[in-house]
């Protein structure tokens, strides 16, 4: 119990820091603080390895050191010492190599501080891909980054295949704002915007809010049924299943009519989506 009642007090300093850090004249003292208490815990529990284990019960099994170095992360990335920080999310990972969010943390250091090659940027996004829930809400800087490094080390992919990642990253978005709340154009983060930009300097017709457009009206269809894209028809004058674009294979419709009639909207977005089908079957 006295070792819950001290954990606690590091705990509560450490709180203090992560929600007033930005407070002018007391922020930095509290995150001076807060990061002392972290060095403390984190020295103790390493002597005490038993403190991490769910069952002992303490604080609920959620004081752990991989826990605590990420926190001491983002209150030296809140103070601009990102080289710090980096060291303290590689330490994290020396404990768990599987803690993906401590691993997508100091993949976003490397690549917007240009610390690492764009070789082992791209690698490393690929395995937060790989590791992240479908739905993980930094999918889409994941995606934006791959995009990136790709243009700019031709060897890590073509251009198809940073369009391929490009149509991941618009859905990303959309799953994203569909899950928290639609965003304005400057709330996207600064990495999506730099993949649209860099992927316009080869393609001037990408943007953006048409491709969100595109794959939106797409998936408010397929929340019921499969639809119509251009009319919300549910299958052909005939009765029969609609048909599919021969070229995406992601919009359907209910006759030749109703395509002809959507291309203007959907062509972009079509060729989007066929290029990243191309592309994952090579």
């Amino acid at each position: 119990n006295e070792s819950n009642t001290s954990f606690s007090c590091d705990i509560l300093h450490i709180m203090l820091a992560s929600f007033l850090g930005s407070t002018p004249g007391h922020g930095q003292k509290l995150i001076a603080v807060a990061m002392v208490r972290i060095d403390k815990l984190v020295t103790y529990i390493q002597k005490h390895r038993e403190i991490e284990d769910p069952s002992k019960h303490i604080l609920g099994g959620c004081l752990t050191r991989k826990a605590l170095l990420y926190q001491k992360s983002s209150l030296q990335m809140a103070l601009g010492d990102f080289m710090n920080a980096m060291r303290s999310l590689t330490n994290a990972l020396k404990i768990d190599e599987f803690y993906t969010q401590a691993r997508e943390s100091r993949a976003c250091i490397w690549g917007s501080r240009h610390l690492k090659s764009d070789k082992t940027v791209h690698a490393e996004w690929k395995r937060v891909i790989n590791e992240n829930h479908v739905d993980n809400r930094g999918n889409e800087v994941a995606y934006a980054f791959l995009i990136i490094t790709i243009l700019s080390d031709s060897s890590l992919g073509t251009v198809g295949d940073a369009r391929a990642w490009y149509g991941k990253m618009v859905a990303a978005i959309v799953r994203k704002d569909e899950i928290y709340g639609r965003r304005r154009q400057d709330e996207l983060p600064s990495a999506v915007l730099s993949a649209q930009s860099k992927l316009n300097d080869y393609h001037g017709d990408v943007n953006i809010w048409d491709s969100i457009a595109g794959i939106e009206r797409i998936t408010v269809r397929e929340k019921t049924t499969q639809a119509c894209l251009k009319c919300g028809a549910t299958e052909t004058k005939e009765g029969k299943r609609l048909n599919q674009c021969a070229k995406c294979k992601a919009a359907n419709y209910c006759s030749r009519e109703c395509q002809v009639a959507d291309w203007k909207e959907h062509k972009k977005l079509c060729k989007i989506i066929k290029k990243g089908n191309d592309e994952q079957k090579k």
